[in-house]
């Protein structure tokens, strides 16, 4: 067998759970996935046990996995939390961040625009997560980077569909430019206080586009 089979297994579950083809409180077979990834149980286990670690999934004692749920103000809490990180990371980062840093940063930001054009959402969200853990990399803080990576892997399946029917890429990249202009001195307001309104602003987002379209968690 090989050593990285769970990574395959890995690999088709998030996808299945981030497009609500597991959907939240739903049981997942062992026996069924192994089948389906054509793989024993062993990587199946290892697969689930990482997303576990990750939010996607739960394992409830003799019960068995299920898909996670979140409430309303669960993920509001996890918003806030990462507002506060992503704030302080940009606090630390904003000091050290080099021309060549800024250039990449820019880069990437075009880079979302044409995505959000060609509504390729998929390549257009990577971008975009790229975009804000390159603030807490850039302060070598493993603790702090490894934070605001969990907390963006316990948010993010629920932003797949959002970001399909319910999004305005326009207002994020420019939020963006704003952030990249405040770093390069301009503007009236500190980069990490244009961070934390910029994730503010899609914690509102997110919590408005949940409660309307009733997204089951």
């Amino acid at each position: 067998m090989d050593a990285n089979s769970w990574i395959k297994v890995y690999e088709i579950l998030k996808e299945k759970i981030i497009k609500g083809i597991y959907n939240p409180g739903e049981k997942l077979n062992e026996r069924e996935i192994a089948q389906l990834a054509y793989v024993s149980r062993t990587p199946v286990r290892e697969a689930l046990r990482i997303l576990e670690n990750e939010g996607y999934v739960i394992n409830i004692p003799k019960k068995g996995v299920f898909v996670k749920k979140y409430s309303p103000s669960e993920l509001d809490t996890l918003h806030r939390m990462l507002m506060r990180l992503e704030g302080l990371a940009m606090e630390m980062a904003s000091i050290i961040l080099t021309p060549e840093d800024i250039n990449a940063l820019e880069e990437m930001n075009r880079e979302m625009e044409v995505l959000s054009k060609q509504e390729n959402y998929t390549d257009y969200f990577i971008c975009n997560i790229n975009f804000h853990l390159y603030f807490p990399k850039v302060t070598g803080s493993s603790e702090l980077f490894d934070t605001i990576s969990q907390l963006r892997k316990r948010i993010f399946r629920f932003y797949y569909a959002q970001i399909t029917m319910y999004h305005d890429p326009g207002q994020y990249v420019k939020d963006h430019w704003e952030i990249i202009a405040a770093l390069k001195g301009e503007g009236d307001k500190r980069p990490e206080k244009l961070m934390e309104e910029h994730i503010d602003r899609a914690r509102r987002s997110f919590l408005e586009f949940y409660r309307k379209f009733s997204v089951q968690n």
